[in-house]
């Protein structure tokens, strides 16, 4: 898994509601390094995370 998709799952994940902590045990990091991507995409509103992760979705689609 590189590190792009990672931190994509992080983001995805954090915008669903999971806890930092959780997050961190799922993709097998620490929770400090989980909290700064998150963070970097606007943890702890979710309200910019699903934006980020709907950014992402239709960046894809416009790229294909």
């Amino acid at each position: 898994m590189s590190g792009n998709s990672t931190e994509q799952m992080i983001v995805t994940l954090l915008a669903e509601g999971n806890p930092v902590w959780y997050v961190a045990a799922m993709v097998n990091r620490r929770s400090h390094d989980v909290y700064l991507v998150g963070k970097a995409a606007g943890y702890p509103d979710r309200t910019k995370l699903r934006r980020a992760v709907l950014a992402r979705g239709q960046g894809r689609r416009l790229a294909a």
